[in-house]
């Protein structure tokens, strides 16, 4: 009995030695370095954390530390360092966010979307704070894509990439130091720049090292490593502008569906048909933008400044694709302002528009069958020639028909449908 409360007394001796020795050697000064010993402080010189510190590092320990280490450090052949300075630098609290809930596809960094919002804040704000000094952020463009060779791209991987990433970029998977960046999960969620910085900057401390310029490891140029880029995205099995709508539709489903139902067909009285060809063919990637940043006031749409740039071009692709064969742009003044005469406008409104719209143009808060068109974040948004266009052709499958000639469900004259737009303006 005697040793089994000495071997009871022992094991709480470690176990109240090894949290504070734990917290020590996670909240201490970052050297960014693996190449000098780690001095792990005594629990009496621990500098502690706040409460809310030890609850977003216990949180970063139960979900990352296994693969990425208590300090973020990572571990060489199996997770990268993301507590590194120039991966912070380079890496916005979106992108974390991002690669977290998406995982990467061909590693063991599975999809995490059981995480919270909260949850997500307080790891990337413990990695943040490993840091003493405030890390300046670098740049990325998520959109920029660069015109390399790829035929030109692969010997200079070869050379200069595939020591550490593996012949094919495949990293962990085919025995490589570094990750894989040659694999979907990487090279989807990436941009091109985001590539290039990283290869620029380097990550210090670790064995990936600045390779563009003279002070590079190489002393690559920029052009060198467009044409590896375009080597390693030629590579990749899921073609770029697949994935870019498979994410699109994944997006839509969680973001828009409920409201525009699948494949964006609308509901009368609901939500309109986003997923129509007349409406794609009229409405730009900059109104769709616009719309979703801004809402529409005084309908259900909210504004959507919480979905990044990339989600909102992923979602604009998908939609891209519903009518299936391309559709013909048609162009839109947005600085057109016509002049025409309310008083008219209003009764020829009353007369072929109310039924749908409402009496006031409130649309579905009036019970209509159509959207609110007179309400401010409708009008907000559209130029007087986006409405005239959308009356002269109308909504194919939808209600809403063309209006304006002898083939018009109204056989209107255009300057009719100009008065509607000075009543709908007050003008």
């Amino acid at each position: 009995m005697q040793k089994i409360w000495y071997g009871i007394g022992l094991l709480a001796l470690m176990t109240f030695w090894s949290i504070p020795t734990i917290i020590a050697h996670v909240f201490r000064p970052n050297t960014d370095s693996i190449t000098k010993p780690i001095a792990v402080a005594k629990p009496e010189s621990a500098q502690y954390p706040t409460h809310d510190q030890y609850e977003a590092l216990m949180l970063f320990g139960r979900q990352c530390a296994m693969c990425h280490n208590w300090d973020g450090s990572g571990k060489i052949g199996i997770a990268p360092s993301i507590g590194n300075r120039d991966f912070l630098a380079l890496s916005s609290d979106e992108f974390i966010k991002q690669t977290v809930r998406e995982g990467r596809v061909g590693t063991a960094m599975v999809p995490r979307r059981d995480l919270t919002n909260a949850q997500l804040d307080q790891i990337i704000g413990h990695l943040r704070s490993l840091h003493p000094k405030e890390i300046k952020p670098i740049a990325v463009d998520p959109l920029l894509s660069f015109d390399g060779v790829a035929e030109q791209g692969g010997p200079k991987y070869a050379a200069y990439c595939s020591s550490c990433h593996g012949p094919n970029g495949e990293g962990y998977t085919a025995g490589g130091v570094g990750p894989g960046i040659g694999l979907p999960g990487f090279l989807e969620q990436v941009s091109d720049d985001y590539i290039l910085q990283t290869v620029k900057h380097g990550r210090v401390g670790t064995p990936m090292r600045a390779f563009i310029g003279s002070q590079g490891l190489a002393n690559l140029a920029e052009e060198d490593v467009h044409d590896i880029i375009a080597f390693l995205r030629q590579r990749n099995p899921a073609t770029r502008a697949h994935y870019e709508e498979d994410m699109g539709l994944a997006l839509y489903d969680r973001h828009c569906a409920m409201c525009h139902q699948s494949e964006g067909r609308g509901k009368v009285g609901l939500a309109p048909s986003i997923g129509n060809r007349d409406f794609l063919a009229l409405a730009s990637d900059q109104f769709i933008r616009r719309t979703v940043r801004r809402g529409r006031v005084g309908t259900a749409m909210a504004p959507r400044p919480d979905l990044t740039d990339r989600q909102l071009e992923q979602i604009i692709t998908y939609l891209r694709t519903l009518p299936g064969d391309a559709v013909a742009a048609i162009h839109v003044d947005e600085d057109l302002e016509y002049d025409g005469d309310g008083a008219h406008g209003r009764a020829v409104f009353a007369t072929y528009c109310s039924p749908c719209h409402g009496v006031n143009g409130e649309g579905y808060a009036a019970g209509g069958s159509g959207p609110a068109i007179r309400m401010p974040g409708f009008l907000n948004v559209v130029s007087d020639d986006f409405i005239f266009k959308t009356v002269k052709y109308g909504r194919t499958g939808t209600p809403m028909r063309s209006f304006i000639g002898a083939r018009g469900l109204a056989n209107l004259a255009e300057a009719d449908v100009r008065d509607v737009i000075s009543f709908l303006r007050n003008r």
